[in-house]
C-alpha cells in the first residue's frame, strides 16, 4: 500500500459536513450542504493543503453505531463529488467511529484514507461504551481488496479508557493492529494536542504521527517539530468557530507559516 503522506510538515484540513438528514439539526438544504462542501475542498486545495477529510461534523449528537442508510449515502455522493473534483487524497471520518461505513464510502468513492477514532481502546464516551474496531476493520478491508489507508487515534479526544493503559501502550497496539498511521489528540475539538504526547508516541512507533486536534497558526510552528502532520479544522474557519466555513485568508496564512519550515 502506498505512503499517501511521504513528507513532513504535512497539513489535512477538515471538511466539516452540514447537518445531514436524520439529524437534529438537518435544515432540508441539500444543494446548500453540497455546495459549501465542494466549495471548502476545492479552497483547501487552491491554498496548498496535502489531503481532507470529510466529516459529518453536523450530526451532533452523534450515535455509537453504523449511520442511517441516508446518512451513508449522502456522505457516499458528496464525497465522490469532492475525489472527482481535488487532486489531493480524500479521507472519510462519519462519526462515532463508524468504520464499515467509512471503508465501504471510502472503498466505493476512491477515497484514499480513513478515520477511526477508537481502534484499539475500549472507551466510554458521551455515546456510551465503545468498543475497539481493529480486528473487525482489517478483516472488512481484506475481504473488499480496499487500498484505503486507516488513521487510527489513540485515546482520542472525548473519550475516556474504560481500561486505563499509558498512551504508549495504545499506540503500540495500535501500530500491532494494522494502522497505517496514529493521530494524537487534546481533550476536545479545539484544544490543544499536547506536545509531550506527541513526543511519547512519536519515539515509540515506526508508524507517522499526526496531532488531531488544537492546530493553530500559533502553535503549529512547534507541533510540527514533532508531528509528522497535522489534522486541521477551527482555525481555518471564520472566526476559528469550528461551525463556521473556510475562510481563504486563515487558510492561506496557515499554510504559509507551514510552508516556512521547509
Amino acid at each position: 500500500m502506498r505512503n499517501l503522506f511521504s513528507s513532513s510538515n504535512v497539513v489535512i484540513g477538515m471538511i466539516h459536513l452540514l447537518p445531514l438528514p436524520t439529524s437534529p439539526l438537518f435544515e432540508g438544504d441539500l444543494k446548500g450542504l453540497y455546495e459549501r462542501a465542494l466549495w471548502e475542498a476545492e479552497i483547501l486545495e487552491s491554498v496548498g493543503v496535502d489531503g481532507l477529510i470529510v466529516e459529518n461534523f453536523g450530526d451532533l449528537p452523534y450515535q455509537a453505531r453504523e449511520p442511517e442508510a441516508v446518512v451513508i449515502a449522502l456522505m457516499a455522493s458528496v464525497t465522490r463529488e469532492i475525489v472527482r473534483s481535488v487532486k489531493i487524497p480524500v479521507g472519510i471520518n462519519v462519526q462515532f467511529n463508524a468504520w464499515q461505513a467509512e471503508m465501504a464510502i471510502a472503498y466505493a468513492c476512491g477515497a484514499d484514507f480513513i478515520r477511526a477514532e477508537v481502534f484499539v481502546d475500549t472507551v466510554v464516551s458521551t455515546q456510551g461504551i465503545i468498543a475497539p474496531c481493529a480486528a473487525e476493520l482489517i478483516r472488512y478491508r481484506k475481504q473488499l481488496g480496499a487500498s484505503v489507508q486507516i488513521f487510527a487515534d489513540v485515546q482520542t479526544k472525548h473519550t475516556v479508557n474504560l481500561i486505563p493503559q499509558s498512551l504508549v501502550k495504545s499506540a503500540l497496539d495500535a501500530q500491532a493492529a494494522g494502522a497505517d498511521a496514529l493521530i494524537v489528540t487534546g481533550e476536545a475539538t479545539g484544544k490543544a494536542t499536547p506536545l509531550d504526547a506527541i513526543q511519547e508516541v512519536k519515539q515509540a512507533v515506526s508508524l507517522p504521527v499526526y496531532a488531531g486536534s488544537g492546530t493553530t497558526v500559533h502553535n503549529v510552528s512547534d507541533i510540527l517539530r514533532i508531528a509528522n502532520g497535522v489534522i486541521v479544522g477551527s482555525a481555518l474557519k471564520e472566526e476559528g468557530i469550528t461551525t463556521n466555513r473556510i475562510s481563504p485568508e486563515r487558510a492561506r496564512e496557515f499554510i504559509r507559516v507551514v510552508r516556512s519550515l521547509n
